[in-house]
Parts: C-alpha cells; structure tokens; sequence
C-alpha cells in the first residue's frame, strides 16, 4: 500500500526569445492586474535562457526583487491548437495602470495553475455535455443535450408559460457571456423568473446609492490613494483586493500621509497595517453600522463641520427633486419605493434636524450598541471632515459587502448622507464608491419585464420576482443555473435544498432510456406533473445542483479559452485573449445559449464568434458606466473588430465610458461624477452619448 505525495517542482522553464506574448488580466478579484502570458511549444525542448538575449524577458538572471522571475506556480503545460505548449503567466512589469509596480496578490500570482491540465487538480474540469440517465450523469453529444434541453424548454414554456422557466446566472462574468444570456432569457424567453447569483430578484445591492445618485464604481483607483482621509466600510482591501491595497492606499498612506478609517469586526493585517500608520479601527459589532454611521454624521453637522459649499451647489432640495432634477423623480423606483416622498426629507436643513432628534444616533447610545469606545467615534468623525488651519480634509469612502449586505438599505442610505455631507462627490481624492468583488462583465442584453411579475407590493406596484419562493412553491418546472450554486449562494437553507431534491430526484419520472424521444417524454411528464427540470452550465461538477440534482450538464469554456472582454472596479476595459485550448468540448456561454436559442426557434443568434456577440451588445453599452460603443465604431473606421481595437490598448486597457474626441482619438473616463470635467460645449457629437453621471449625479 502506497501513501500519494507530492512532490514539488524543482525547476521552471524560462521562456524563450521568439515565445508568442498574449496579454490578458486576473480573472480573480475587482482589482484585474494586467499579465502577459508567454507560450511556445513543448515539442523540440526549446527553453530561455539566463542572459537578456536568450529569454522572451530581456533581462539577465538572477533579476532584482519583483523582476520577471518565474515560480512553479507561474508555470503549467497547456494544448494550444492540440498541440502541448508551456505557459507561464506573469503580471506586466511595464503596467502602468492597476498593478503598477508589476505586482500580484498571492491568488493572481498563481493563476497559471487555473489553466486546465489533466496532470494536475484541474483535471476535474467538465470536458463533455452530460445527461443523468438511470441515476448516473453520463457523457452525451452536445446535439443530444441540446435538443432535449429545447425540446423540454418549448414545451415548458407553452404549456406553463415562461414563468415556469427559471434562469440563475452570474452577473459578473465576460460582456459577451452575459449579453448573450439575457439576451435568451429577457427578450427571447422574455421571462421574469430570472435572477443574478447574488440575490433571488435582480434588484439592487446599494440603494442607498442609487437614490443619491451615486454610481457604486465612479472611483477610480488613484482616488482611493489621494484621498486624505479614507473611511472603508465592510471590507479589509489587502485581504480580499490586495493590489488595490498595496499599490494604491498603502502608498497614499505612506506618501501624502492618507489617514485611513477601517470599520470591520476583526483585526485584520490591513487594520494592523492602517493603526500603525496614523489610522483608526473601528471595532464595530456586526449589524450596528447604521447606527454608526448615523452617529459620526450627527457629530460633524453638530460641530458644524460639513461641506456647507459642496451641499449648498450639490445637493437638492425637495423642489429640485420632486421636479426632475437629480435622483427622486416620481418615475423612478426611489419615490415608489419611499410612498410618493412620505419618507423624504425637504433637503439638508430638514435631514439635520432629523438626525440630531434621535436618540439612537447620540454618541453614548452608538457607542454603547456597537461595542465601540466612544472616543474613537469621535475621532473617526474629526478624522473625516473637521477643519485644520481653515483647510477641510479631502475625504473618500469605500464600502463593500460586509457592510451593505447586511442591512443594504439603511446602511448605504445612511452612508450616501455622510459622504455627502464631507463633500465625497465627484472630485479627485474625494469620492464615493464600492471597493468591488467580482470585476464587471455585465452586459445588456434585454429588459427585465417587471411588469409581468406576479408579486405585489402594497397597491398596484409590481416588485421584481422572488424566484426561490416561487421555485419553493412548485411555479418553477424548469431551472436553467448558469455559473453558480443557486443553493449555497442564495439562502443555503434546508428548505431550498430539500425543495430542489423533492422536485427532481424524488419525482417519479426518471430518465431511463438512451433514445431521445423517450428522454424529451420522460422530462416533459416530470414539468407535468409539478416537478422540475435542471439543466447546469458550468466548468466544473458543482454539488447539489449539477452532482445532485441536475438532469442535463452544459460544460463551459472559461478564461484564456476565448477572446473575452470585461472591466475592473474603475470601469478599465481590457482583451482576456484565448492562449490555449478548452478542455475537452467544453463551450463558452455564448456558444450555448446562441446554439439553444437557435433550436428554441429564435432569431438572432447565429453568431460565429465572441467578437460578433461583442459588436452586437456595444449598442446596449450606450450610457452606461461600461459603455465600448464608440470603441466599436473607431474600430470599424479603421476596418478591424472591436476585439482587435481593445487589444490595442494591451493591458492599460480603457476607462469607459469611452469617448470618441473630433479627431478620431479614444477618451476614457477617469472617474464618474466629476465636478471638474469640463465636456465639449455644444455636448455630445456623432454616436457619443454623455450620460448625466459623467459631470453629475
């Protein structure tokens, strides 16, 4: 008997002169470092070596500290046009944007190792459809999965209404993924059982900052470092968005002396850090960040610190917003939501009177719930807006979801008013924004038609639909999970798990048989009779819902296994080239929704690669933080593919919104909401679209 081991490797192929150079990004976190990935064939041995003019690196080792030095974790063998190639991922030393001393966090450093390799943990990739016959998942022809998954989707949908077909994908994926599914889900299917996988209706995870107006990415990263004073709410940025840490805060707090504020439950090594140096922990019970919050803004307008300049030009009055100016307005979710103003203040005036006549936002009563010493609350608040020698600090404030998940409305509210009031708008260093989780890939690809929802709330108003009750109460007869858990990310519950093993394996009507139609007939008995069909797109088997309880299984295509396009937390857009082969017949997203739809009788997506899907979804980018549109139509100008003009840009990448000046010249944006912009006088020429955020709020 043998005891498995590993055995670690000893030595790392340099990559040679003439290796191909592909630039990418960190599909990981917000952050997305710029890499390189350098490639070239196993076959024939060839690697670099340690002199300048033997390696793809032109430099001589051993090389300085944070130099293009390749560790086993940097490395790994991947198929590129069938053939073995070696690839090593480094981050670009020459950024100058994100990572700009050419750095990585620990997760990005590695990502090599996410590469598929059937010699290594990534051999549990999903390389072939599946379909759960007598039980057992078993490989099928995508021509098999595919027709009986729109085979049954028809009928569902024709005899349950598109309401029975449920659809639970990720929101933060590539533009063209994500385009191409709601595209499927919204328009085509045009159902309203459609949710993100973070929460059972798409709504919104800040609406505080939606109703002042406040985008949750109008920062960019120099922001955050030019801040004097940086309050941080929710999060330890070195831990979970290090580079943004390290590259950006830590040197403001190192350079101009940044006075940084972290309010989280635990000592963290970022907190540690920020202590040392000047700044504040506060020690906050989970849960009572509203009140603290509340009671550091109570403090300022006490002692008269706020921006009296910054709100008297910035800030609306009850008039201003009942009457279409700003965030408010009477057709936006903010006033149905609120009971036609019942619940809003007249302006600034009123709000202070309201905040300092109760009793839970006094000092004493804050500090008490919230386990924080009193002292420091004070502190935070002198710290974020008192004058010094006659000279407000440039304050920011950064947010992130161990704040606002926990009590969305009432702590993004409630932050969105103290950032205000230190004059957090738009300007550099003084900013508003979420530190960011997953990067941004989300694309528009339909309307959610809210108005079909059948859940009300009080009144005539329609709210987005629940769809893990509906699912719970046995309205969902097909389930279609793309890039997530469902259970584990949403309730996690004993309730939804049991309910989704009721549905599926605990029904009657089990696939049995090979032949498709008795495969179609089976799965259409089990919708019928009030059970529930699932289909699972993913890259690997995920448990319960594709090991569990999934009848067909959609293997994906992922990073460096197409040509993709996706923004970070300052809305940089950049290329995530394909370098190597997917493992397998695995599919990118798009493919299969474009295939599924097509057999589904839809029009419209027939596309034949990632870039048409991407040109297609440029026109829904229109106005929004995102918006590539004009990138597209430099590109076609000059007779290239809007991939091939993002490419340029390499791992710079592009701040959208983009624009494009008279000339023909690119544009991006460096921050949203910026009071100091000066935009071209007779405003938006050719397709430009100016979207109120980029100047205002």
């Amino acid at each position: 008997m043998s005891t498995p081991y590993y055995i670690p490797e000893q030595n790392v192929p340099l990559p040679p002169k003439d290796a191909d150079v592909i630039t990418t990004a960190c599909d990981y976190c917000i952050v997305a470092c710029g890499y390189k990935v350098y490639r070239w064939p196993v076959k024939g041995g060839k690697v670099g070596g340690p002199k300048a003019k033997e390696n793809a690196f032109g430099v001589n080792f051993p090389v300085e500290v944070l130099g293009p030095w390749v560790a086993p974790n940097q490395h790994n063998i991947v198929l590129h046009n069938g053939e073995p190639h070696h690839v090593v991922i480094l981050p670009d030393k020459q950024a100058r944007h994100v990572n700009t001393d050419g750095d990585s966090s620990l997760r990005g450093g590695c990502i090599a190792q996410k590469c598929y390799n059937p010699q290594k943990p990534t051999r549990d990739r999903l390389t072939t459809p599946l379909m759960r016959i007598h039980g057992i998942l078993q490989p099928v022809t995508w021509d098999l999965a595919l027709d009986v998954a729109a085979a049954v989707a028809r009928h569902v949908i024709a005899k349950h209404g598109d309401l029975a077909y449920a659809v639970k994908t990720h929101s933060y994926q590539y533009l063209e993924n994500t385009y191409a599914i709601k595209k499927y889900a919204l328009r085509s299917v045009n159902t309203v059982n459609f949710a993100f996988h973070d929460a059972p209706s798409p709504v919104s995870s800040t609406p505080g900052f939606r109703d002042a107006g406040f985008d949750n990415f109008g920062p960019s990263y120099q922001d955050w470092k030019d801040a004097e004073t940086l309050f941080i709410c929710g999060t330890d940025p070195y831990e979970t968005k290090t580079i943004l840490f390290t590259q950006w805060i830590k040197k403001g707090i190192e350079e101009h002396g940044q006075k940084t504020i972290m309010m989280v439950p635990r000592r963290t090594a970022g907190v540690a850090y920020v202590e040392k140096h000047g700044g504040l922990w506060l020690d906050v019970t989970p849960g009572t960040d509203l009140l603290v919050v509340n009671a550091i803004a109570r403090l300022i307008v006490e002692n008269g610190w706020e921006d009296k300049e910054w709100i008297k030009n910035w800030v609306n009055d009850k008039w201003g917003s009942s009457s279409g100016f700003g965030q408010g307005t009477r057709n936006t979710p903010w006033q149905w939501r609120t009971t036609w103003g019942q619940f809003q203040t007249k302006g600034f005036d009123d709000w202070k009177k309201w905040i300092t006549s109760q009793d839970e936002f006094k000092l004493a009563n804050a500090a008490r719930v919230s386990g924080i010493d009193p002292k420091k609350i004070m502190k935070a608040a002198e710290m974020m807006a008192k004058p010094v020698n006659g000279k407000r600090p440039k304050t920011s404030v950064m947010i992130e979801k161990g704040f606002y998940w926990s009590n969305n409305t009432g702590n993004t509210v409630a932050i969105s008013a103290l950032g205000i009031i230190v004059g957090a708008g738009g300007r550099p260093g003084q900013v508003i924004g979420r530190a960011g989780g997953h990067q941004r890939g989300g694309a528009g690809g339909g309307k959610y038609p809210r108005n079909k929802s059948p859940m009300k709330v009080p009144g005539r108003r329609r709210r987005a639909l629940d769809t893990d009750t509906w699912l719970i109460s046995g309205h969902t007869r097909m389930a279609h999970v793309i890039g997530t858990t469902w259970i584990q990310s949403m309730c996690s519950s004993q309730e939804l798990a049991a309910r989704f093993q009721e549905l599926t394996a605990g029904n009657p009507h089990q696939v049995r048989s090979i032949n498709k139609d008795k495969i179609i007939e089976t799965l259409k008995k089990r919708a019928d009779s009030g059970g529930m069909v699932v289909i699972n797109q993913d890259i690997y088997l995920v448990d319960p819902i594709g090991n569990q309880f999934a009848d067909i299984i959609f293997p994906v295509a992922t990073w460096g296994e197409d040509d993709f396009m996706r923004a970070n937390g300052e809305r940089r857009l950049r290329m995530y080239h394909k370098f190597y082969d997917a493992p397998g017949e695995a599919k990118p997203d798009w493919w299969i929704i474009g295939q599924l739809a097509q057999r589904m009788g839809f029009e419209g997506f027939d596309w034949k690669n990632s870039n048409e899907v991407a040109e297609e979804s440029a026109r829904s980018s229109r106005g929004n933080r995102k918006d590539y549109n004009m990138i597209k139509v430099a590109a076609k100008r000059e007779g290239k593919t809007l991939h091939q003009k993002l490419a340029e840009f390499g791992t710079e990448g592009i701040q959208g919104p983009v624009m494009m000046m008279d000339d023909g010249t690119l544009v991006g944006t460096k921050r949203l909401h910026d009071t100091t912009r000066k935009l071209p006088a007779t405003g938006a020429a050719g397709a430009n679209m100016i979207n109120k955020k980029a100047t205002h709020f």
